[in-house]
């Protein structure tokens, strides 16, 4: 058990090490778009949850997973599936499901039709580092008048929470003893880590996620500890970069504790699982 284990470790480590050295790559113009895009993506995203007539509602495959994994927006390969419409703010390209209506994609939480409305809590994150600029899609997620939640470190593996109101309230944070980023953080009070217990929807970073929606994390285990403070119904939003989206089941290994995510917004498109 002990040389299996070491050996997840050492293949995890090498897929954090190929994703970074892939994310360098992007120069900062290039992220800064990228930044601008993945808000785009995220108001499409949370429009096609809020819209009344198009919940997401899908059906189950036997195994209890969701059935069909189709990837939208800017290159999906499936044209037969293509509406003559097209998402005013974002250009994300929409698709008819199987009862005609007009729908970015469809999802089953736990057996019951999802929505997010105003007044709901959201739970994000504040990137740093290499990974895709999420300030455009928290500033949708206030847009669209959600109580929105980022972490707020403390030593350790400390969970914590704040209430993020904007840009121009987060402070930027020392370095780690060690060395390593630390993302900057809300000036308002510090919520405990049950406070994520009153997110509907969560965004959660990832170095890579695959088709079975297992998502390859930093190596702390912060989000693994996160994750199981969720409510039962919340919805779980991996992103990554599009080239860390692994198109195969059982990609990424996945380890007892792994709880996976419902769906993925990369830079280019939103991919149900």
């Amino acid at each position: 058990m002990g040389n299996e284990s070491e050996s997840i470790d050492t293949l995890k480590q090498g897929m954090r090490r190929k994703a970074i050295v892939r994310r360098k790559q992007v120069g900062e113009s290039e992220r800064a778009q990228v930044g601008v895009r993945l808000g785009e993506l995220g108001a499409s995203f949370l429009s096609g949850l809020s819209d009344e007539t198009n919940r997401f509602n899908r059906p189950a495959s036997p195994n209890g997973s969701n059935a069909s994994k189709r990837p939208y927006g800017p290159g999906r390969s499936d044209e037969s599936d293509k509406s003559d419409s097209e998402d005013s703010t974002s250009g994300i390209e929409k698709v008819n499901d199987a009862n005609g209506s007009n729908a970015l994609c469809h999802i089953k939480a736990n057996g019951a039709a999802f929505d997010v409305k105003p007044g709901d809590t959201a739970a994000a994150y504040i990137s740093m580092g290499t990974e895709i600029p999420t300030l455009g899609l928290l500033d949708q997620l206030v847009k669209r008048r959600l109580r929105v939640l980022v972490p707020r470190l403390g030593t350790g593996r400390d969970i914590g929470w704040s209430e993020y109101a904007g840009e121009s309230a987060l402070r930027e944070m020392p370095h780690t003893a060690t060395g390593g980023l630390r993302p900057a953080e809300p000036d308002g009070r510090v919520l405990g880590p049950r406070a994520l217990a009153d997110a509907k929807i969560v965004f959660i970073p990832a170095f890579a996620i695959d088709l079975d929606g297992t998502r390859l994390g930093r190596g702390g285990g912060w989000y693994d500890r996160v994750l199981s403070l969720c409510r039962p119904d919340a919805l779980k939003i991996g992103i990554c970069w599009d080239f860390e989206f692994i198109d195969r089941h059982d990609a990424v290994p996945r380890e007892i504790h792994d709880i996976a995510v419902d769906a993925v917004i990369t830079d280019r498109r939103i991919i149900t699982i």
